[in-house]
């Protein structure tokens, strides 16, 4: 003999409930559709970061910057403790009135670049030399850290 159960589509979803919530299913819907959209908003660009290359060789520590653009008198670079600090700025160039823009993709503004050194380098023997837009500095490596200002040579 078959037994007969009656089955409520309402029960049904009782027993299910820790899964099948509607709330939840909306509530990540919203949060899909918010990643989604933060996405396509503009880049608002604050400070522009240069692109920067650092290794260390048998002497010290080498970082190099491109810093197209940029001339040297807008160049600082110091040393405070473990950090290396280059700023930069490069500066807008005026059109004439008379000028109209077809397309103006380069940036203008400051450009700086906090960088945590791994083993301590000596103040006194940094150098730093500026050609073609990219900017080198050597550091070479001692046993205690001290803070200086780093002039930049022109080769």
């Amino acid at each position: 003999m078959v037994a007969i159960v009656r089955r409520s589509p309402s029960r049904a979803l009782t027993l299910i409930e820790p899964v099948f919530r509607p709330s939840r299913w909306f509530d990540e819907l919203e949060r899909i559709a918010e990643e989604m959209w933060e996405s396509w908003r503009p880049i608002q660009i604050t400070g522009l970061t240069p692109r920067t290359d650092i290794y260390e060789g048998k002497t010290g520590l080498t970082v190099k910057m491109e810093l197209p653009g940029i001339k040297k008198e807008d160049i600082s670079i110091s040393l405070e403790g473990d950090q290396l600090m280059v700023k930069a700025e490069k500066k807008e160039e005026k059109v004439t009135e008379e000028s109209t823009y077809y397309s103006c993709e380069r940036y203008f503004g400051q450009y700086s670049r906090r960088i945590s050194l791994p083993s301590p380098v000596n103040a006194d023997q940094i150098s730093a030399t500026f050609k073609n837009g990219v900017l080198e500095i050597k550091l070479p490596k001692t046993e205690k850290t001290e803070t200086k200002k780093i002039e930049v040579k022109v080769k």
